[in-house]
């Protein structure tokens, strides 16, 4: 029976296979970044055009309702002030007149009489000016109508023809006259039907009164197609649609109309039109009403749809780009750069926030505000406040001066460790838990050398060293564990949870050895190693280590001695950070490094694994 042989390989074959291997993860992680930054960046451009709609449709809006409002107003005072009667059809003609020409936003002014007659001055889509007077009528009965046409010329208006007949609009029928006849404030309504007939437009009406008695209802309109001519005017990307949408998902103003034509609902839009058709199924499906998404099409792909409200009454606008429109060239690239680098990696491979109030509610509520600062404690947000009474004063001093003590307090423990104790969140007796945590040990090369040298001039070299650390360290979620001489420790993972502590603690040393470098050098020989750090990761015991009556916040076991000895493995290796095999699994590929081999550890019975951070 012939033993079972391990396969062989040629060692040019197993070099160009781990090569390939190399770098096609190498290419294909490249392309996962590249991939996802270039998805972000789409997102942030289509999130700064939806900010950049709706501030225009916003902003449009605001104001020609500001517009709108304002109209109405003047004409209430004149005729609340009895500048012009109501019944005064000269005087009222040049009034209503005059104030359309001045603001091309409205397309209708006019008044509502309490017997049910009707004037008002209307701006059509063709640009003339129509004089409208509807009279009394019998009820069920059609009213008289009289329609004067105006052409519009410079400085003045021409005079076309008058038309005489019947209308079925009833004005005391109206909303807007229902409304603004019971009403002390503006009343806002929406139209579908004014006296010219079919003119979606939003509507304001004012109750007009003199000495207490109903004159009648001032009415100023705007029509939506404006609201849709603002839309068709946005800066937005060819392919994409923004849609207004009044209550129940009711059409009001589109930025693409087919034709002059638009649905009164999204649901009513053609199956053809797929970017309607995804937004009204995502908009059915969302319960919020306001809301960002990334929506499926079958036809166009994935679809970026948004909605947000707008400052009139349950109104939101609707904007829906496709992802294509800006990613289709991204994509492009992204295959161009995978093929690129898979091409590459070929060559490589074949190469290689009154009085009571305000002595003692006020006070006390500022007080427990800063009572409540100190059990979190936010100690910079305690201030002294003075007050009239001399108990609530004193007590605001006390609190001030506790806030200071406290915070002197704090210097000395981690703050992660102190809030808690304050809260009384924890009670301080002893004991811990096995936690996994990684640990950092860093210390100033040659320090005992530096203190002969320098005598008490050591001192700013070591609180520099030690202040850029404790910022690089807390930078990165970490917990000062204790100052040793020189050297200082650190832990992530407690007392605060942290998936990421291992990358979080490599981070953190590459950021002190950068700052180190980018000072200025101590002496001449101290150029090259700046400083040394030893990481490691494991399971410790963590918690309150000590006595009934002393006690330190700390971590101890192997994984705090190994962290501590590869200090000085770096300096056996002439480096400067050493991370153990523990610590970079742990980081899961997210740092760099080198291998320096297996080396045995002072205190460990088996090899350990090391690596260099980059």
């Amino acid at each position: 029976m012939q033993g079972w042989s391990l396969p062989r390989v040629r060692l040019g074959r197993a070099v160009t296979g781990l090569l390939l291997l190399a770098v096609l993860s190498t290419a294909a992680f490249v392309h996962i970044i590249w991939q996802r930054t270039a998805s972000a960046n789409v997102e942030k451009v289509v999130a700064s055009l939806d900010a950049q709609s709706v501030g225009a449709v916003r902003g449009e809006l605001t104001s020609t309702l500001a517009l709108v409002a304002s109209t109405a107003e003047i004409v209430r005072s004149i005729l609340f002030q009895g500048a012009i009667k109501a019944d005064d059809e000269v005087k009222r003609e040049f009034l209503f007149l005059s104030l359309l020409r001045e603001q091309p936003a409205i397309a209708w002014i006019g008044f509502g009489f309490p017997d049910g007659r009707f004037f008002g001055s209307h701006a059509t889509s063709e640009g003339k000016i129509e004089m409208l007077e509807i009279g009394a009528g019998a009820p069920g009965a059609s009213r008289p109508l009289r329609r004067d046409t105006y052409h519009p010329i410079p400085g003045d208006i021409f005079f076309e023809q008058r038309s005489l007949g019947e209308t079925a609009y009833i004005p005391l029928g109206a909303p807007w006259f229902r409304l603004g006849k019971d009403a002390v404030e503006p009343v806002w309504t929406v139209a579908d039907i004014l006296p010219a007939g079919f003119e979606p437009s939003i509507v304001v009406s004012k109750r007009v009164e003199i000495f207490g008695k109903f004159q009648g209802v001032v009415m100023v309109a705007v029509s939506l197609r404006r609201l849709s001519q603002t839309l068709q005017g946005l800066d937005m990307a060819e392919g994409s649609k923004a849609f207004v949408l009044g209550q129940d998902g009711m059409v009001l103003a589109t930025s693409s109309p087919d034709d002059g034509i638009m649905a009164s609902r999204l649901s009513d839009y053609p199956r053809s039109d797929a970017l309607a058709a995804a937004v009204a199924t995502t908009d059915a499906a969302e319960p919020n009403r306001e809301y960002r998404t990334l929506a499926k099409s079958e036809t166009l792909g994935p679809v970026f749809i948004s909605s947000t409200p707008l400052p009139f009454q349950e109104w939101r606008l609707v904007t829906a780009i496709p992802r294509s429109v800006f990613a289709g060239e991204i994509d492009r690239n992204t295959r161009r750069v995978l093929f690129v680098i898979a091409g590459m990696a070929l060559l490589a491979a074949a190469s290689a926030v009154l009085f009571a109030n305000l002595l003692f509610a006020r006070p006390l509520r500022r007080l427990a505000g800063q009572l409540h600062a100190v059990e979190h404690f936010e100690l910079d947000k305690v201030r002294h406040t003075p007050t009239f009474l001399v108990e609530l004063n004193d007590l605001s001093q006390a609190l001030k001066r506790m806030a200071g003590g406290l915070s002197a307090f704090g210097r000395y423990l981690p703050l992660d460790v102190v809030r808690p104790l304050v809260q009384g969140d924890i009670e301080p007796k002893p004991g811990g838990e096995l936690t996994e945590i990684t640990v950092l040990f860093a210390d100033l090369p040659g320090f005992t050398e530096l203190t002969e040298q320098l005598g008490p001039g050591v001192e700013p070299h070591l609180t520099s060293f030690l202040t850029l650390a404790v910022d690089a360290i807390h930078a990165e979620g970490g917990t000062v564990d204790k100052f040793i001489g020189d050297a200082v420790m650190a832990i992530w993972n407690a007392p605060n949870e942290l998936p990421d502590h291992a990358a979080r603690a490599c981070r953190a040393a590459a950021a002190i050895r950068a700052a180190m470098h980018a000072r200025p050098a101590i002496s001449p020989d101290r150029d090259e190693i700046r400083v040394r750090i030893g990481i490691n990761t494991g399971t410790a015991l963590v918690g309150n280590v000590g006595s009934v009556e002393r006690l330190s916040y700390t971590a101890i076991g192997d994984t705090v001695n190994l962290a501590s000895r590869l200090v000085g493995v770096a300096k056996e290796h002439g480096v400067e950070i050493v991370i153990s095999g523990a610590t970079l699994q742990a980081a899961a590929g997210t740092v760099a490094s080198r291998p320096l081999g297996i080396t045995m550890v002072r205190g460990k019975a088996v090899p350990v694994e090391i690596h260099a951070l980059g």
